[in-house]
């Protein structure tokens, strides 16, 4: 009871510079909670954490041009500055408002735009504006360019164009805008398109011509080739569009997501231990690049490009899959692409059955790509969208008669000679036999 006492008597006899010291630190833990900003439903552009980027710090910083505040201040980049602004002033050439009226648009939705970062931004008011504005007028004014039909254009001008006269140029600048820490909200690339009234070369609804325009200009990068164009526009027509990475993610999503279910196992064959097992391998016909289907001993697999981009492109959606989405639909896909190509020999089933086209120095390098991909992913086995196709493929490997049948065929019926040799080895088999039978009853 006296130690209790003791305690209480020593907490009463706390030095007023004890209290003062409290008292201050309360104050600024008060001052930091009032300028703590709230987590806004509109954020949708994200640093990459270290436990992503290590290892793989190009896959998501730009190489070439900066695209909003984040990598702003880097100097590696800000040889592009100036370029930038004389996009903007064609731009302002051609839009039917004042830089002034630009910049008020903007500064009335600061705080939205502000919102869309998940990292508060260090830029005052003016500076934060002045970036998104050059930004966004550069996207627009290349997006127009791009867009031009007529060869006059690139007659006159291509030779003096620092991007569209040098296609390797702009095929740099195109990747650098398709990573998640460069963008600029979708929202604002409409809005600047809305000023440039009759100029716009589609038609007068600014939503479908920031549309059509982002798909023409990004096809090639967002492999959107063997993609449906209507579809994949109508699919993007009918989302909200956040910015890039979100875009060229809807485009590549099916029309219905499959049933996510639980995933029993973690292996899964790779192409060649399949191909053993007697699987045929298919290039599949579908508007969806993950659209990967197993049916009567086929696997149909959309064809896959890869190129130097893809690796930044499949890490960069699986990075917003994780920050923003629930759905980890591009993150499971790479899941199952990493078990079936697992090595070069892989990779060359897979090209020789049409899937796999690569403009990488070899197999071995194409292997070596998609197996850096899996540091970055996060498998939830209660939640896989793969599962009945993993369940099918084991289900179909564990069988012994499929593997049977295959050496069979793949070691013994590979060409006429072999077949001929395999009858003539039977026959003479059941001419010995039937020697021997005889030879045996005619002694008895």
């Amino acid at each position: 009871m006296e130690e209790v006492n003791d305690r209480k008597e020593g907490f009463n006899h706390i030095s007023i510079d004890e209290k003062v010291l409290s008292n201050s630190l309360a104050k600024r833990l008060e001052d930091k909670l009032e300028k703590l900003p709230p987590l806004s439903p509109e954020c949708c552009i994200y640093r990459v954490p270290a436990e992503l980027r290590e290892g793989n710090e190009k896959s998501f910083t730009p190489q070439v041009i900066s695209i909003g505040p984040l990598h702003h201040n880097n100097e590696k980049l800000k040889d592009m500055e100036q370029h930038k602004m004389r996009f903007l002033n064609d731009f302002l050439s051609r839009i039917q408002v004042s830089l002034d009226d630009c910049v008020e648009l903007l500064r009335r939705k600061e705080v939205k735009l502000r919102n869309c970062y998940a990292d508060p931004i260090e830029f005052d008011s003016d500076k934060f504006i002045e970036i998104i504005l050059i930004d966004a007028a550069f996207i627009v004014e290349v997006f127009l360019r791009n867009s031009i039909s007529s060869d006059d254009y690139k007659v006159q001008n291509n030779r003096h164009d620092h991007f569209f006269g040098r296609p390797w140029k702009l095929k740099f600048i195109k990747n650098d805008m398709l990573l998640l820490e460069n963008q600029v909200p979708f929202f604002i690339i409409e809005d600047l398109l809305s000023l440039t009234g009759s100029s716009i070369p589609i038609r007068n609804d600014h939503r479908h011509s920031a549309i059509k325009l982002t798909y023409e200009f990004f096809k090639t990068r967002m492999y959107l080739k063997d993609v449906d164009a209507f579809n994949a526009m109508e699919k993007v027509g009918q989302s909200e569009i956040q910015h890039f990475v979100d875009f060229a993610r809807i485009c590549h999503l099916p029309q219905e997501m499959p049933h996510k279910s639980k995933l029993k196992s973690l292996t899964l064959p790779t192409a060649t231990q399949l191909h053993q097992a007697g699987v045929k391998f298919k290039v599949k016909q579908s508007r969806n690049l993950f659209d990967i289907q197993f049916k009567d001993g086929t696997l149909e697999i959309p064809r896959l490009r890869i190129n130097d981009a893809m690796e930044n492109f499949l890490r960069n959606l699986i990075a917003y899959e994780h920050y923003h989405l629930k759905d980890n639909y591009v993150n499971d896909y790479v899941f199952i692409l990493h078990r079936l190509i697992d090595t070069p020999e892989d990779v060359e089933l897979l090209a020789q059955n049409g899937i796999i086209e690569s403009k990488l120095a070899g197999n071995e390098e194409v292997s070596s790509a998609i197996n850096k991909l899996s540091p970055g992913m996060t498998l939830i086995r209660f939640n896989f969208y793969f599962s009945d196709l993993c369940k099918e493929l084991n289900d179909y490997y564990r069988v012994p008669w499929h593997k049977w049948k295959a050496t069979l065929k793949q070691d013994y019926f590979t060409n006429p000679w072999a077949i001929i040799s395999v009858i003539a080895a039977i026959v003479l088999l059941i001419l010995t036999i039937v020697q021997t039978y005889y030879a045996v009853a005619s002694y008895y």
